[in-house]
């Protein structure tokens, strides 16, 4: 019985969708409709086509990168916060981190446009300090500026995790290390990088999930060479309404990401990244 509500959370909310999700993508949508017949074209089509495998690799490496640039710039910050920070400015300091984030998502994609377009802040400041003689053109619409942006988006999906696991490490071990002679590299190996797995593991995942299930971000920053496979989901079941091919390309985004997450797991139970008080 205690186990009762997670199993029905889980069947309502995973494991029904993903069923539907996988009907729909044997099926076919025509000009006149969802032909019923049962059939694996759809994923024959994938395959033979390579604009969609690629988009998928393009998509990884993105979301690979976002979540490697969000776990570098977040372990200093949480190290610093959970060990350094005095304890009375820590809760201060954890609600500036999130105050952004309170404010609209799409609203806070838009503020980057006139940071780096040919006109914003970014190209104004270069020019006036000489550095450039014209606006920079890749500052926007590009890969970088939506790995740029979801950088900053995801930033506390990564921070935070890591924050919870350095804050349970007892001080006393690292004072101890300190005072047996062990280098800040050597306590950092030894000690630091090991009781903080499980939050560098559910940041790592929780990042990498948000960020190759993403279309909003390269939707407005992105252009034609940011787009990214969410994107693509998301055409087939708004404006071409071909829900089959949609459930389709679901199914390969599905699978890729549970691999991430299952390669990850490998390394760290997931009982240690969620379950663990």
């Amino acid at each position: 019985m205690q186990v009762g509500p997670a199993v029905a959370l889980f069947l309502v909310f995973l494991a029904a969708p993903l069923t539907v999700t996988i009907g729909m993508s044997l099926f076919r949508t025509t000009i006149f409709g969802v032909d019923w017949t049962l059939t694996l074209a759809n994923y024959a089509k994938f395959f033979s086509e390579w604009l969609y495998t690629d988009l998928l690799l393009k998509s990884l490496r993105m979301a690979a990168t976002i979540t490697v640039v969000v776990i570098l710039i977040s372990f200093p910050v949480a190290f610093w916060l959970a060990k350094i920070v005095r304890p009375g400015w820590k809760i201060t300091l954890l609600l500036l981190i999130f105050a952004p984030y309170w404010v609209s998502y799409v609203i806070r994609t838009y503020a980057w446009m006139p940071l780096l377009g040919r006109t914003g802040v970014v190209n104004y400041v270069l020019m006036s300090l000489g550095i450039i003689d014209a606006p920079l053109d890749v500052l926007l619409f590009n890969e970088f500026s939506v790995q740029l942006v979801m950088v900053y988006i995801f930033l506390p999906f990564g921070m935070v995790p890591l924050y919870l696991s350095m804050d349970r490490i007892d001080d006393n071990l690292l004072r101890a290390a300190a005072d047996l002679g062990s280098t800040p590299a050597s306590i950092f190996r030894h000690i630091v990088l090991p009781l903080s797995a499980p939050g560098l593991a559910g940041g790592t995942i929780t990042v990498f999930v948000l960020a190759i299930g993403s279309y909003v971000t390269p939707r407005l920053v992105g252009g034609p060479s940011g787009i990214m496979f969410g994107n693509l989901i998301a055409d087939q079941f708004g404006a071409s309404f071909n829900w089959s091919w949609g459930a389709t390309l679901s199914i390969f985004l599905v699978t890729a990401t549970l691999a991430i997450v299952a390669l990850i797991s490998s390394r760290v139970s997931l009982n240690r990244i969620f379950l663990q008080p």
